[in-house]
């Protein structure tokens, strides 16, 4: 998705610097719009993917570039190498949910001037790319709230990120290596060339590979399986493979960053590295939402001029639809928490389950609702929200719109079904058998989750009497259908 920037009562110099932001929250990229425009700067265009973005920025020609890293379609580290040769003087600034991770020394490799972290103040971001971009800012007076981040640390809204400069930062810079540390999975550096040797390894890693090879030395001599693999595989953008170490199967992805390969190892065997990832992956989806939602705060008291009464509603208009962002994760985590523990509970009764869908997505303009007989269903209404959200939001992130909602009879009128549809890829065939299991998603892919959504769609509709299934669409994409008892 592409788009011009909407327009804004904010007047913006001639002269400005234009920008570009991508980023796929509407809510965050409005943020950074406002916040942008009140510094002086002219936002000239949006985008929601990569891809988008590309296209965005090839015509537009913008001096700034923000870039969210992690993105459906094509995801920020993918799109950096092109955006660096279609607008090789803009400053291109990575954002992410996370400042401690690798993805800041990679997005730098790659070839970004900067990196944000989501989060951040507004006005700390806006100082970041006045001072990296050269803008002299526009004199603003944010209110003095103290805020804490990690760590319990406390800072002002004024105090701004520390600069990362890609002319004298690598992919092993010393709060990249902090972070690779502690990820929850492996991190190999190995050199991009036939026979790879050992630049860095984290514990995991070394862990997976059965010790410490030594920097320098072939990765051959330690993981003779692996090696081959990656020297199969290093011309390929983004390469992901299976591959057996002396701590079982693992499943390796296979990325370029500079002069280097970064391989990163998933255990398929080990489910306290799996849990690690679903802490990892609901924490990124709690904290997307909360950051949306503290620079609505900041915008609304930011400055002496206040917030224009149709910009105002359109703010708290987002804070609501994360508020159910966050409603959402948090459900599922309950949810799964229920399962473990037996106290799960449903509370059934007798419905028309296409009319409530009706009165419930029926404002979804990207949705189609298509209740062709609407039979009465026993089920719990609001398990059966969780559900369909569940599986919209799964759409969302892995399919690709148009998006369909179908009710009528099961086979034999025993069951009311209810299918879910989009038109994106679908899902990978070697991924279906894991499909509905807990804390499970498809290697490779960009998008984030706690892999927790289909596992409680499966999990609420065989407590409710029903079930759940998948199929691929016979023109592309993907059906999920649900399976509840009808009333007798």
């Amino acid at each position: 998705m592409l788009t011009t920037a909407p327009p804004t009562t904010s007047a913006v110099a001639p002269t400005a610097p234009r920008v570009v932001v991508v980023d796929d929250t509407p809510d965050l990229r409005n943020l950074l719009r406002l916040m942008l425009l009140r510094g002086g700067l002219d936002v000239v265009g949006e985008a929601a993917d990569g891809r988008a973005g590309i296209e965005v920025v090839r015509r537009e020609r913008p001096d700034i570039v923000l870039l969210d890293i992690a993105m459906p379609v094509m995801d920020g580290l993918e799109a950096l190498p092109t955006l660096r040769r279609v607008v090789p003087q803009a400053k291109i600034i990575a954002m992410s949910a996370f400042g401690a991770t690798q993805m800041a020394a990679r997005a730098v490799a790659a070839g970004a001037d900067g990196y944000v972290q989501k989060g951040t103040s507004l006005h700390a971001i806006l100082a970041y790319v006045a001072e990296l971009s050269g803008v002299e800012q526009r004199p603003a007076r944010p209110v003095a709230v103290t805020r804490t981040h990690e760590g319990g640390r406390s800072r002002p809204v004024n105090a701004a990120p520390a600069p990362i400069d890609r002319r004298s930062s690598g992919s092993r810079d010393e709060s990249s290596t902090l972070a690779v540390a502690h990820a929850p999975y492996g991190v190999l550096e190995v050199s991009d060339e036939p026979s790879p040797r050992v630049r860095s390894t984290n514990p995991v890693a070394r862990r997976l590979l059965g010790g410490s090879p030594a920097v320098g030395a072939l990765l051959s001599l330690s993981a003779p399986g692996l090696a081959h693999h990656v020297a199969t595989h290093r011309h390929e953008a983004d390469a992901v493979f299976d591959a057996l170490l002396d701590a079982g199967s693992v499943r390796a992805t296979l990325r370029r960053a500079g002069g280097s390969l970064f391989v990163y190892l998933d255990s398929t065997t080990e489910d306290v590295g799996l849990l690690r990832r679903a802490i990892a992956t609901a924490s990124h989806d709690l904290r997307g939402p909360i950051a949306v939602i503290d620079g609505v705060v900041e915008a609304l008291a930011w400055g002496e001029t206040p917030v224009p009464g149709a910009e105002r509603d359109r703010l708290l208009q987002a804070v609501g639809r994360q508020v159910a962002e966050l409603d959402r994760v948090t459900a599922d985590l309950f949810t799964s928490t229920q399962v473990h523990r037996g106290t799960l509970h449903v509370d059934l009764h007798t419905f028309r389950a296409g009319a409530l869908l009706v009165d419930l997505l029926g404002d979804h303009d990207d949705i189609t609702v298509d209740v062709r007989e609407d039979p009465p269903v026993v089920a719990d209404p609001l398990r059966l929200e969780q559900m369909i959200g569940n599986l919209l939001n799964n759409a969302r992130r892995y399919g690709a719109a148009p998006y369909a909602v179908v009710v009528r009879p099961g086979t034999g009128g025993r069951t009311v079904r209810i299918e879910v549809a989009d038109r994106g890829p679908g899902v990978p065939v070697d991924f279906e058998p894991q499909l509905f299991r807990e804390f499970t998603r498809a290697q490779g892919t960009v998008a984030t989750g706690t892999g927790l959504g289909l596992y409680v769609v499966r999990t609420l509709a065989e407590a409710q009497g029903g079930t759940a299934s998948y199929r691929r669409h016979p023109e592309g994409g993907a059906v999920f259908t649900l399976q509840l008892p009808a009333a007798p």
